[in-house]
C-alpha cells in the first residue's frame, strides 16, 4: 500500500480564448488525473507542473507534499531544484554574451580561460565554447563527476585543473558522452567574460527580465522562508529525506531552483524565440537559432522510436533536439539525488510542458509525454499512448536487468579464493591526479576500510569479493553506489594500484569510479 498522501491540487488555470478552447486540449481534470496517477505509480511525494499553449499559460499547479510527514503542500510557487534543465540557462547566458560581442561560439576556451587544459594539447588548442556545451569532448560519460558528487569538496578552479588529467575515451568531437564538468567551466567563461559571478549574471540578465520571480541561480540563493520541495528517496515502501547534493559549485551544470509558475515564463520565452513577455528580444533571433541547432548526434532511445515514432536525436546548446510523433521537439531532463525534472517544447504546436517531482523517479518524463500526447490526440493518428505505463515498464525492466547482472556476478565469482596478501599489505594512500587521494585503512576490528579525501561520503568497509578485489559498501546506504575495489600488485608482489567499478549497472553514471587510476603514494604524495 503506497504511503503517498494526496493533497488538493493548487492550480492556476487561465481563461483561454474561444479559438483555443475549441481546440483538442486536455481539461484541467485530465491534467490533474495524469499528475496524480504518475505520483501514485512512481511514489512521488509532490509534483509541480506547468503547461503553455498557444501563447497562454494553460496550467500551473502542484500536487502532494513538499516533504513527507509535514503539512506544506506543493503549489505553483513551490521551488524545485531543476538540475540539468539548468543547462539551457547557462547556454542562454552565453548567447547574451555573444550578442554583446564579448565572445564567440567558436572562440577557443583558452582565450577566455588561459589556465584551461585538456589531456591532449591539440584538443586544448581547438576546444571551443560550443564544445563546452555539446558533450563531444571525447571524455567518457560523466567524466569527473566524482569531484562534486555526491558531496565533493572541489572548487571550480580544481575542476578546471583536473581536466588535463582526465583521459579521453574517444577521439575529440566523434561521439556523445554527457559531461557536467564542461558546463561548470562554461559558467566560469560567463563569469570571466562578464566580470561578474555566474549566478549574478543569470539572475540579472535572464531571470529578472523574464520576471521569473520564483527562481534563483543556485540552491544557496533561495531566500529563507521560501516554499521549497525536499528531496526524497523511496526504499522498501518507505520515504527517506535526502540531500540533493547540488551545492553552489554545480550552478552552471544544474543549480537553478524554480517554480512551475516561473518555469511557465521560461517555456513561453523559448516558444517566443528569445522574446520576453513585453516583446523585448532578449536574445537575438540569430543566437536563439544557435541554441536550438543540432550539433552532436545521439542514438534514438528505443522506447521513443517504438511508441512515439522518433527518428532523430541530437544535442544542441543545452537542449536535446528530437521528434515526437514526427513533430520537432526540444527537451531536457534533470536529475539530482532525490529530485527529477523534465521539460519539452513542441514549437510547431506552440506547446510546452514542465514537470518536476521531489523523488528519484521518472514521473516528470511520464507526465510531460502523457500531456503532450493528450494535446496531439485528435490530430496525430498514433497518439493516445499510456506514457505512465510505458515508463513504468521501462523502469521495472531496467531494475530487473541490473539485479540480474549483480546476482550473476555474485554467482560466478571465485567464492573460495582469498586475497594474495595479508589485509594490512593493502593499506596506504592511493592517488589519482584528477581526483585526489583515497586511503585504505585497517581498523582495530580487523576490517579493511575505504576513505576518500575528496568526497567524504565515500567511506565504508571493504568486503572481500574474489582474489584481490573487494566491494566497498558505503556507510551512507542512500548512495546506492557500492563499488568493486581491485588491487594490482607490482613485480615485488606489493599492492601498488587500485581500479574501481560500480557493482550494479544501474548505478548513476555520476559515480565515475571506472575513470579512477589510483596509484599508491608515500607520505609526501610521490608514487611509491
Amino acid at each position: 500500500m503506497s504511503r503517498f498522501l494526496k493533497a488538493p491540487a493548487l492550480v492556476v488555470l487561465l481563461v483561454l480564448t474561444t479559438s483555443l478552447s475549441q481546440a483538442a486540449t486536455p481539461a484541467k481534470s485530465q491534467i490533474e488525473a495524469t499528475i496524480q496517477r504518475a505520483m501514485e505509480v512512481f511514489h512521488a511525494p509532490g509534483m509541480a507542473v506547468s503547461v503553455v499553449y498557444g501563447g497562454k499559460l494553460w496550467y500551473a499547479g502542484g500536487e502532494g507534499l513538499r516533504e513527507v510527514g509535514k503539512r506544506g503542500k506543493v503549489d505553483e510557487h513551490t521551488l524545485f531544484q531543476i538540475a540539468s534543465v539548468s543547462k539551457a540557462f547557462t547556454a542562454a547566458a552565453l548567447a547574451e554574451l555573444v550578442d554583446d560581442g564579448k565572445l564567440d561560439w567558436d572562440g577557443r576556451v583558452i582565450d577566455y580561460l588561459p589556465e584551461f587544459r585538456m589531456y591532449d594539447a591539440w584538443v586544448t588548442r581547438e576546444f571551443t565554447v560550443r564544445d563546452l556545451l555539446t558533450h563531444r569532448s571525447g571524455l567518457p560519460l560523466g567524466a569527473g563527476d566524482l569531484l562534486m558528487f555526491p558531496e565533493g569538496n572541489a572548487t571550480r578552479a580544481d575542476i578546471i585543473h583536473a581536466m588535463r588529467y582526465l583521459k579521453p575515451a574517444t577521439s575529440f568531437r566523434s561521439e556523445f558522452a554527457y559531461d557536467n564538468l564542461m558546463y561548470i567551466i562554461a559558467g566560469e567563461v560567463v563569469a570571466r567574460v562578464s566580470g561578474m559571478p555566474f549566478e549574478d549574471f543569470v539572475e540579472r540578465r535572464l531571470l529578472a527580465p523574464l520576471r521569473m520571480t520564483d527562481c534563483t541561480a543556485s540552491h544557496e540563493r533561495v531566500p529563507q522562508g521560501s516554499k521549497t520541495a525536499t528531496p526524497h528517496l523511496y526504499e522498501n515502501g518507505e520515504y527517506q529525506v535526502t540531500d540533493a547534493g547540488a551545492g553552489g559549485l554545480v550552478a552552471a551544470a544544474g543549480g537553478v531552483n524554480c517554480s512551475a509558475a516561473s518555469m511557465a515564463r521560461w517555456l513561453q520565452f523559448v516558444l517566443d524565440k528569445g522574446k520576453t513577455a513585453d516583446g523585448e528580444q532578449l536574445i537575438s533571433a540569430a543566437q536563439f537559432r544557435q541554441l536550438l541547432s543540432p550539433v552532436t548526434i545521439l542514438p534514438v532511445p528505443g522506447y521513443m522510436a517504438e511508441h512515439a515514432g522518433s527518428f532523430m536525436n541530437a544535442y544542441a546548446l543545452g537542449w536535446d533536439v528530437s521528434t515526437f510523433y514526427g513533430q520537432p521537439m526540444y527537451s531536457h531532463s534533470g536529475g539530482l539525488w532525490g529530485m527529477t525534472t523534465y521539460v519539452a517544447v513542441l514549437p510547431k504546436q506552440g506547446l510546452a510542458v514542465f514537470a518536476s517531482n521531489n523523488q528519484m523517479s521518472v514521473a516528470p518524463r511520464a507526465v510531460v509525454n502523457d500531456l503532450l500526447d493528450k494535446f496531439l490526440a485528435d490530430t496525430v493518428p498514433d497518439a493516445g499512448k499510456d506514457w505512465i505505463a510505458i515508463l513504468d515498464d521501462l523502469v521495472q525492466s531496467r531494475q530487473a536487468a541490473g539485479e540480474e547482472a549483480v546476482a550473476k556476478a555474485m554467482s560466478e565469482r571465485a567464492a573460495d579464493s582469498t586475497p594474495s596478501l595479508p589485509l594490512e599489505a593493502y593499506t596506504g594512500a592511493y592517488r589519482d591526479p584528477w581526483y585526489g587521494t583515497v586511503h585504505i585503512e585497517l581498523r582495530d576490528d580487523g576490517q579493511l576500510w575505504f576513505r576518500s579525501d575528496r568526497n567524504p561520503p565515500l567511506t565504508g568497509p571493504l568486503e572481500h569479493f574474489q582474489y584481490d578485489t573487494f566491494i566497498a559498501h558505503w556507510t551512507n546506504r542512500q548512495l546506492r553506489a557500492d563499488a568493486y575495489v581491485s588491487f594490482s600488485l607490482d613485480l615485488q608482489g606489493k599492492a601498488n594500484r587500485v581500479k574501481m567499478k560500480a557493482v550494479s549497472p544501474n548505478t548513476d553514471f555520476s559515480y565515475d569510479f571506472r575513470d579512477l587510476d589510483l596509484v599508491r603514494v608515500d607520505s609526501d604524495g610521490a608514487a611509491e
